[in-house]
């Protein structure tokens, strides 16, 4: 039986940082709650999962 190595490489792109510090601001400056899915689907795209 043959034995298979595979790495798992997950990253973020450079931009997730900024994009959520921004939805912090906002919610402080306004005082209302960021739309979860909104968000989640922003997150969704910036990780990055590669298989080696």
């Amino acid at each position: 039986m043959a034995r298979v190595t595979a790495t798992i490489v997950c990253r973020q792109r450079w931009w997730l940082k900024y994009y959520l510090v921004g939805v912090l601001v906002m919610s402080h400056l306004t005082g209302r709650e960021p739309d979860s899915a909104r968000v989640m689907r922003w997150i969704e795209r910036a990780i990055v999962v590669e298989l080696r």
